[in-house]
């Protein structure tokens, strides 16, 4: 028989989840420790500053605009730009090498972060600004600002002294792309983006749309603006903004979706857009059966088109055909094309009589 009690199912439960709270809570501490310890001090900073076996040296502080303070002893003691260890060395070294304290343990404790502000606008729920009080990521001054709002999207400039770089939060926060190497300094203008890549033209949903989840190439936008309507076209123009320069190049939906040509599949950002214009047309009158315009297909030939059209009523000549086409200069060309011949934009088939 064993002497220990068994713990019930429900209690061993309990007792493991107990546990892993106090692990992740302790393992918290730990980074929110490491994070603070690589802080940098500056104007404004509110300083506790303590030396062991010696409590008549324990002061508060704020460090000057020139990023000293005043401390009991050794007078100004310039700390702007340490990291709370490094100034802790300096005092020590300061009140030892002065006679005054043998080898000092010196604690210097932040109270108040005044010295990092940093401006958050854009789509996010507390637009504002914000101390830095403790060393803090991007992730970190967006979670305290309450996260994007629902036309928000993931794009995210910071503005800093050396100019302005672009994040997508998407890769940060699901595929763990560097959350710690987005360190916030202070003195940053973070601007979270909007819904602003624009599907327009003939689709079935036009409209903007956030670069957000899932939603991050072109054929994703296409996606979710419904595709290209009736009327669309088989190809769209992109249009992106980037450096400053602004580029247009053309991307056939057909050959994207169908074989899902990755080339022109590219990421697009704020500010980018696409278009779908109207599918080129061809216009049939004379002797068919449905004269009219018709939609031009890939590669669609002149004996294509007639097909559209019904073919010829019985009095049309298949060799008594007219083909009038505009040229680069503007000038309608009458043509007599051959059945085979590719057909144009805007081009217009007139089907004569036959002669016998």
């Amino acid at each position: 028989m064993y002497s220990e009690k068994r713990l019930a199912p429900s209690k061993y439960i309990k007792k493991l989840l107990f546990g892993l709270m106090s692990m992740f809570f302790i393992l918290m501490a730990q980074m929110a420790l490491a994070e603070e310890a690589n802080y940098l001090l500056g104007p404004g900073d509110v300083l506790k500053i303590s030396v062991y076996n010696n409590p008549d040296l324990t002061i508060e502080t704020r460090v000057s605009e020139a990023g000293k303070i005043s401390f009991p002893l050794i007078g100004e003691v310039a700390v702007g730009g340490f990291t709370s260890t490094n100034a802790e060395k300096k005092i020590a070294e300061m009140l030892e090498s002065g006679g005054y304290v043998k080898q000092p343990q010196i604690n210097v404790l932040v109270v108040q972060f005044q010295s990092k502000m940093v401006s958050v606008l854009g789509s996010v729920y507390k637009p504002g600004r914000y101390p830095l009080e403790r060393a803090t990521n991007l992730v970190d001054l967006l979670a305290l600002v309450g996260g994007t709002t629902q036309d928000g999207s993931d794009i995210v400039t910071i503005i800093n002294q050396s100019g302005k770089t672009q994040y997508d939060l998407h890769r940060i926060v699901f595929e763990g792309d560097g959350v710690q190497n987005i360190p916030l300094k202070g003195g940053e203008i973070i601007y979270v983006h909007a819904r602003d890549v624009a599907v327009m033209g003939q689709v079935n949903r036009p409209g903007k749309y956030a670069v957000s989840g899932g939603v991050r190439n072109v054929a994703d936008f296409l996606s979710v603006a419904g595709g290209a309507n009736p009327a669309g076209s088989d190809t769209a123009t992109v249009t992106t903004f980037r450096d400053g320069k602004i580029n247009r190049f053309e991307v056939d939906i057909d050959t994207l979706f169908r074989t899902g040509d990755n080339s022109l599949n590219i990421s697009l950002m704020s500010g980018d857009s696409i278009y779908v214009p109207r599918a080129p047309m061809v216009y049939i009158y004379g002797e068919v059966q449905r004269p009219g315009s018709f939609r031009i297909e890939r590669n669609m030939s002149v004996i294509q088109v007639l097909a559209q059209g019904g073919g010829l009523t019985a009095r049309g000549s298949q060799t008594n055909i007219q083909l009038h086409r505009r040229n680069a200069k503007g000038v309608v060309e009458k043509l007599s094309p051959a059945m085979t011949d590719p057909v144009k934009q805007d081009d217009v088939l007139y089907v004569q009589e036959s002669l016998f």
